[in-house]
């Protein structure tokens, strides 16, 4: 039998001085790595402006060179210098015989044949210059953020098993070893192969250690404030992707940017001795002592005095009536096929599944595509970051209001239709802010649909398989990471394509979130049987809006909960 934890909340309060302190001093800034790791590549491989080099013109003004020297191409509707290609002549013979310095359009062209210039305005150095990395060798480039995405899919495996196994404090501090180490060795790195396993490395702590601390912070809390507290840490990233432009503007060399967003994160290690492990957790897995540690500690920071052993008097009074005996050692072993047995978890895992990969393909994508639509990239990514910050005050006020799936739902659609109306914007230069505003609309969209499918996953997986669950989730939206760097790719010959791609398959998701149940002010599930019944009878509908449940509905959930806990409780002995 496991005891359902929202049941011992209330003796030691569900948002109390403990869980604050928690929150705000631990939880909150351990959201700041996943933010800096997960988009200071945007800058280490970014590709600024670059021609053809050629030496023999290295004695006059650039423009003279590049009027000279560079053919002009067409370039999202405008003209503009070659970045790959020069003319074909003999420029010693051309200096030589002093001739006007116009170039003629006639003249043979071929590929850059002695590399290429670059423009500093914006870095002093990235991999992409660094290695060379540009024209026919530009897909190496995004290839190694490819890479990266694939640690990310693997990472959220591999670290859901471990929050599940090892509990949730060990497994975030193998995540911040594993993340620092690396981050600090990128800067080390001698040539592409080991640049690649670095970020690859990197790549595989990316989400989790953001999601980690998530899931300690919501699982202590009572179901009154996890929308508040699933907000505040996406401020608190949305605040570290702000941070991160203003370090990546300040520091514009790769190599020094990897270690001023990997050395500070170093100091989170003086977490081990404030961060606790997840009661729920050890509840689920029977270590009755130690979450009795925690609740007996909680109680006490709270002001709140409580009986000693309290959980344990609380299984006995839910003994009362009810199938079976506690079995301490008897802890069920769980697996991700459990999430698949039974028809209704089965359903909500693959939908939650699929919006969360919609969700990541259209956030991180449109996270990348948008810099790229202006001059500058430290302004559009700090705009493409503030837009996240202006979406939470809305869901302070609709998140334990409306609930979950109609926030979701509402703010995919935004999302997509200004994504696809990029579209409709004129080709040139001067209606890039059209576009870089419509853009922003379907980023502004996507954030706040992506804050509350944390929540609303959370509340959907049973604590035993929770971590497992979310897991999962995050696994099947990194397999979308792989290929966001090809589909932003598409933008430098079709500007509009990437935004109409995200826009179509974020509608698609839109639909499909109103078949999930609604968990507002529900409790957590423990159990695989409990989450099984939750939500079940709920039609798929556009139209059925949320209302706050009556007494029979409540009474008629607790008693499928209770029917629920007594087959699982059968099931055990």
């Amino acid at each position: 039998m496991t005891l359902d934890f929202d049941d011992v909340l209330p003796h030691i309060g569900g948002w109390g001085k403990y869980q604050k302190l928690l929150f705000w001093l631990i939880c909150v800034p351990a959201a700041l790595p996943c933010a800096f790791h997960g988009f200071v590549q945007v800058f280490m491989n970014a590709i600024p402006p670059h021609w053809c080099h050629v030496p023999e013109l290295a004695g006059f003004p650039l423009e003279a060179q590049k009027n000279l020297s560079l053919p002009y191409e067409e370039q999202l509707g405008e003209l503009v210098p070659s970045q790959c290609n020069m003319y074909d002549i003999d420029y010693v013979q051309l200096v030589r015989e002093n001739v006007t310095w116009v170039a003629n359009v006639s003249w043979p062209k071929v590929p850059c044949t002695r590399g290429w210039r670059y423009e500093h305005k914006l870095y002093d150095e990235t991999v992409t210059t660094e290695m060379d990395l540009v024209c026919d060798k530009n897909w190496i480039g995004m290839m190694t953020y490819t890479v990266y995405s694939f640690g990310n899919l693997c990472g959220n495996f591999i670290f859901g098993f471990l929050q599940d196994w090892l509990g949730r404090k060990k497994a975030f501090f193998i995540c911040l070893t594993v993340e620092t180490v690396f981050g600090i060795a990128t800067a080390f790195a001698p040539e592409l192969i080991s640049y690649t396993v670095f970020r690859f490395m990197v790549g595989l702590t990316v989400p989790q250690i953001f999601v980690i601390p998530f899931v300690i912070g919501i699982e202590l809390v009572g179901p009154e404030r996890r929308g508040f507290t699933t907000i505040m840490q996406c401020v608190s990233y949305s605040s570290g992707l702000l941070v991160l432009a203003g370090v990546a503007y300040l520091v514009r060399d790769w190599r020094n940017l990897a270690l001023a967003t990997s050395i500070p994160f170093i100091l989170m290690y003086g977490y081990w001795w404030f961060l606790p492990e997840s009661a729920r957790w050890l509840l689920s897995k029977n270590r009755i002592d130690e979450a009795e540690a925690i609740v007996q500690k909680a109680a006490k920071v709270n002001g709140m005095t409580v009986p000693p052993e309290l959980i344990r008097k609380l299984m006995k009074e839910q003994e009362k009536g009810e199938l079976g005996q506690l079995l301490p050692g008897k802890a069920r072993t769980y697996t991700l096929l459990d999430l698949f047995r039974t028809p209704n978890l089965r359903k909500k895992t693959v939908l939650v599944s699929f919006i969360w990969l919609v969700n990541v393909i259209v956030y991180v994508g449109l996270s990348i595509y948008i810099p790229i639509l202006g001059e500058s990239d430290y302004v559009n990514f700090a705009l493409s970051s503030a837009v996240e910050l202006l979406s939470y005050p809305i869901l302070f006020c609709v998140i334990d209001r409306w609930g979950r799936r109609w926030p979701l739902c509402i703010s995919m659609m935004l999302g997509g239709v200004a994504c696809i109306a990029t579209v409709l914007v004129p080709s040139g230069s001067e209606w890039s802010w059209l576009s870089i505003t419509l853009s922003l609309t379907g980023k502004f969209g996507i954030s706040t649909s992506f804050v509350v499918i944390y929540p609303l996953a959370a509340e959907l997986y049973p604590t035993v398989v929770r971590g497992l669950g979310l897991g999962f989730s995050q696994f099947c939206g990194s397999v979308g990471l792989i290929f966001i760097p090809f589909v932003v790719y598409l933008g430098y010959q079709y500007r509009d394509l990437p935004a109409f791609i995200m826009g179509t398959v974020t509608l698609v998701a839109s639909v499909l979130a109103m078949a999930l149940p609604e968990t507002l002010n529900q409790k957590l599930p423990e159990t695989v049987e409990e989450a099984e019944e939750f939500g079940k009878n709920q039609p798929f509908c556009f139209c059925c809006a949320r209302r706050k449940p009556s007494m029979d509905d409540v009474a008629r959930n607790d008693e499928d909960l209770a029917a629920a806990k007594s087959s699982d409780e059968t099931e055990n002995l």
